[in-house]
């Protein structure tokens, strides 16, 4: 009989944290660098927690900021920006560049896919980019439309089945301007 092995690939990060399956994805607050500059960088002092009116950004692991989606979404107000003193967060020299690299994503236990109705995705949906679309058997689809979502999360938090998840897109899609540190104007 032969052993089987399931490889994943992870990272450094990753394997500190003991996220051995690389299946923890920790968003960083809006307008943040790559996760090895936030972390080299960050000092922790939970400026950008205290600023966020939307109170979605928490203290995690280590200390760090993360983003809490079960408490509701981000409105991009840049007030997490502004409270950083260390130049960690930085507004993007190209101001109409995404504040980061997330989209939501629709999981198969959605209620709406599952012929229950709910709509409470679209309707929390600030940009409307969740539409529904119906179809035979009295299910309404949801459609998101991912050109347009800015992975705010409002979405997450109303979902009754946390059928909502946020995801990076590939790493193709973000700019230089992410990745650098400090080298941003400040609006």
């Amino acid at each position: 009989m032969g052993v089987s092995f399931v490889t994943t690939s992870i990272n450094r990060i990753q394997l500190l944290r003991g996220d051995l399956r690389g299946s923890r994805q920790i968003v960083r607050p809006p307008w943040a660098p790559d996760e090895f500059r936030f972390v080299d960088a960050c000092e922790r002092c939970d400026a950008c927690i205290a600023a966020c009116s939307e109170t979605i950004l928490k203290r995690g692991q280590g200390g760090f900021p993360e983003v809490d989606f079960s408490q509701g979404g981000c409105t991009f107000c840049g007030d997490c920006v502004k409270a950083c003193t260390h130049g960690v967060l930085a507004f993007f020299d190209d101001l109409e560049q995404a504040p980061w690299n997330l989209i939501a994503q629709i999981q198969d236990n959605c209620l709406s896919l599952n012929g229950v109705v709910c709509r409470s995705c679209g309707e929390a949906c600030d940009d409307s980019v969740i539409r529904f679309k119906l179809e035979i058997g009295g299910k309404a689809r949801p459609l998101l439309d991912e050109t347009e979502c800015t992975g705010c999360g409002e979405c997450i938090a109303i979902c009754p089945t946390q059928s909502i998840q946020i995801h990076r897109l590939p790493e193709t899609a973000v700019t230089e301007a992410q990745a650098s540190v400090g080298g941003a104007k400040q609006a």
